[in-house]
């Protein structure tokens, strides 16, 4: 989400971002066993690894933006 802010008349912005990522906390899910006669065969071997670095479920990221 970004909310805009307009300064000095039209001349200067601030936009305030926030993003949310994973917010449902579902598994990304890869690596699904493709052997015919397995009796998990489509199921999913692994889980995605943790690609942001939080150790959570859960990936949250603010920034800001000044335009002159």
């Amino acid at each position: 989400m970004t909310k805009v802010f307009r300064l000095h008349g039209e001349r200067w912005k601030l936009s305030l971002l926030g993003e949310c990522f994973n917010v449902l906390n579902i598994a990304n899910l890869t690596d699904y066993n493709s052997a015919l006669k397995a009796p998990n065969f489509g199921q999913a071997t692994q889980r995605e690894s943790n690609i942001f670095g939080t150790g959570g479920p859960r990936a949250f990221q603010l920034g800001s933006r000044v335009t002159f």
